[in-house]
């Protein structure tokens, strides 16, 4: 088996539905990650006991459970796999996503060619919630450009399911934020001069819609508020101009009110 150096963080929150494909989708990987940790953030149902057979069942990768004595997050499971990982490299999924089994080596290779780079992450796709999971890639080279600060700041390219980066950086998840953590992550190290590039190749899925249905995005003034949280979190960090961070909040705004609208629009269709 092609194994790589990488380790593969999932926080897991009730999640006992939608894990096994998680974990199968970086099982069957092309290049296996040295290491998968799932990390149990106090789930109130079945889910740890669910991680525990799935450690026994997949056992042609290294699954490491870790369990949290108390509900904190995903930033907070997240950096908990992270303090324990071994590998240079980290790519985080969540608990109802999905990659496809090129994903790790794709980016893996990319990145070890180009070794000054310590963070990057590439395009997702979302697919219907009973598909199998299998998507065909574009043929050709993908196109690979630098995300720029003020880019991600209108628009967050960077999502979870699609970054690896290097382990050793001394950044981490903003402890106990519960919304819009990893976006404040990938700001804090951009606006620090970190670059990150993007790769223009679908790698990932989602099987929900952006916002507005199951787990966390499914609160929309909480998604919203945890986005001006975090550019209040960089202007206190003297890392955005108070002119920009007023700014933001309100094109935020005016994103989150087309947010409700389109949500409005879709659940009277539905009904």
């Amino acid at each position: 088996m092609n194994t790589v150096p990488v380790s593969v963080i999932i926080p897991c929150y009730n999640c006992s539905s939608t894990i096994e494909r998680a974990v199968l989708s970086v099982v069957n990987q092309t290049a296996c990650p040295a290491e998968l940790f799932l990390i149990d953030d106090a789930s109130t149902d079945n889910t740890l006991q669910g991680l525990f057979d799935l450690q026994r069942k997949y056992t042609s990768t290294r699954i490491n459970v870790i369990s949290l004595p108390r509900n904190q997050g995903p930033g907070t499971a997240r950096n908990a796999g992270w303090n324990q990982s071994a590998e240079p490299y980290l790519a985080f999924l969540d608990a109802d996503d999905a990659w496809h089994p090129e994903k790790i080596r794709y980016q893996y290779e990319w990145m070890k060619k180009h070794p000054s780079v310590a963070i990057t992450s590439h395009r997702c796709i979302q697919i219907p919630p009973h598909a199998d999971g299998v998507w065909n890639l574009p043929s050709g080279t993908a196109a690979v450009y630098v995300l720029k600060p003020l880019r991600l700041l209108l628009w967050n390219q960077m999502l979870t399911r699609s970054v690896m980066l290097h382990r050793m950086t001394s950044f981490r998840f903003p402890e106990g934020k519960r919304y819009s953590e990893d976006y404040c992550l990938w700001l804090e190290m951009l606006l620090n001069g970190i670059p990150a590039w993007y790769l223009d190749i679908p790698l990932a899925a989602s099987f929900k819609s952006a916002y507005g249905e199951q787990g966390l995005s499914r609160d929309l003034i909480a998604m919203e508020r945890g986005e001006l949280d975090t550019y209040q979190r960089l202007w206190r960090k003297k890392l955005l101009p108070a002119s920009l961070t007023v700014g933001l909040f309100g094109f935020s705004l005016i994103k989150h009110l087309r947010r409700r609208v389109i949500h409005r629009i879709k659940g009277i269709h539905e009904f």
